[in-house]
């Protein structure tokens, strides 16, 4: 602890951090990628910015810890402001006793709210110590390719067998047809379509804590070039979206990944079928699991009358508040309000 130092990120770091990172999430992790690290501060429209959000630990010249911040606009009861999700908290074993904790206090000085989403047993542990909000929350997960999935993980145990990532292209989307005429699929939606979805997920009740989205901010969000890769799904009905699924795909942990990190629906059965062509679609380009996270009580119920249980003991997501006493009486977001899915940042030629 004593010969380690504090720093945000400068381009004299890469080098270490990118030895960090491929060392502590593997080669091919979008974590090491400089598409990430432009994408998420560079091209962010809410202003990322560098010197504050990409904290490191540094010890003798070498990276030994990190954490991201990625900001959003956010509804707080009616009031439009920025905040960021942490994410990408790392610590190399040896120095995790004692500036892990340090670094968690770091990451949200001069920060009035933060999400911390996704989180496993330990640091839970940790939030909960320091008070921090707690947002129920359910995961689900839907095995796709049994069979092949459970193959693909033995090989990887075995001989540290790395799966060929997948992700979605435009070129593939085109190729690839919906299997419903009432369904449609876009790699790249125009500005009238995305504005329709933006007066459906910026609609909500006056007692929900929400983010709040640009068509500017979802863009970035969903289909920047140099950010994570995704497909909508949507059922067009006249003039109006209502009902729609934003996917993913990437590997991660030793398989490729779909997740639906945005969706609403105007129905039960609506979902069902957009949540059909998804499986198909995952199906298709390669995908082993779909994955599923929201704390919208109502599309939970949905999901659980479809037969999707939420897993047991599930990563769990806080919000850190600077006030104690101020707390967000009813939060409502999926996945995209942090960092899921990022898997689908694909690696460009030079860094593959």
């Amino acid at each position: 602890m004593d010969n380690v130092e504090f720093s945000s990120f400068k381009e004299k770091y890469y080098k270490p951090y990118h030895e960090f990172a491929s060392r502590e999430w593997g080669n091919l992790c979008y974590q090491s990628s400089l598409n990430y690290i432009h994408w998420l501060y560079k091209e962010n429209p809410c202003g990322g910015i560098l010197e504050n959000d990409f904290l490191l630990g540094i010890n003798n010249g070498s990276v030994i810890a990190c954490i991201h911040k990625m900001r959003l606009s956010w509804n707080l009861h009616g009031e439009i402001k920025t905040v960021p999700a942490l994410h990408n908290l790392m610590v190399s074993e040896e120095f995790r006793h004692g500036l892990g904790f340090t670094f968690l206090m770091r990451s949200v000085m001069g920060e009035d709210h933060a999400l911390i989403p996704g989180v496993g047993p330990f640091l839970a542990e940790a939030y909960r110590k320091l008070k921090y909000q707690h947002v129920n929350s359910c995961w689900y997960r839907k095995i796709l390719t049994p069979v092949k999935g459970g193959m693909i993980l033995g090989l990887k145990k075995i001989i540290n067998y790395q799966v060929p990532g997948r992700y979605f292209s435009s070129t593939d989307v085109a190729g690839k047809k919906n299997s419903s005429s009432s369904i449609q699929l876009s790699f790249d939606p125009p500005d009238e379509i995305i504005g329709a979805l933006l007066s459906i997920l910026n609609q909500k009740p006056g007692d929900q804590v929400f983010p709040h989205w640009s068509v500017e901010q979802f863009k970035w969000r969903f289909f920047h070039p140099l950010g994570p890769r995704h497909l909508l799904i949507y059922c067009p009905s006249q003039d109006q979206i209502k009902d729609f699924i934003i996917l993913s795909l990437g590997p991660r942990n030793g398989l490729n990944v779909g997740r639906i990190v945005e969706m609403d629906t105007s129905s039960k059965n609506r979902l069902k079928s957009m949540l059909q062509e998804a499986e198909k679609v995952l199906k298709r380009f390669g995908g082993h699991v779909l994955l599923i996270f929201s704390s919208n009580s109502r599309l939970n119920e949905m999901l659980r009358q479809l037969s999707y249980k939420p897993i047991k003991n599930p990563p769990e997501t806080f919000f850190y508040h600077k006030r104690r006493k101020e707390i967000f009486d009813n939060p409502c977001l999926n996945g995209s309000a942090g960092d899921l899915g990022f898997e689908a940042i694909a690696p460009i030629p030079e860094e593959a």
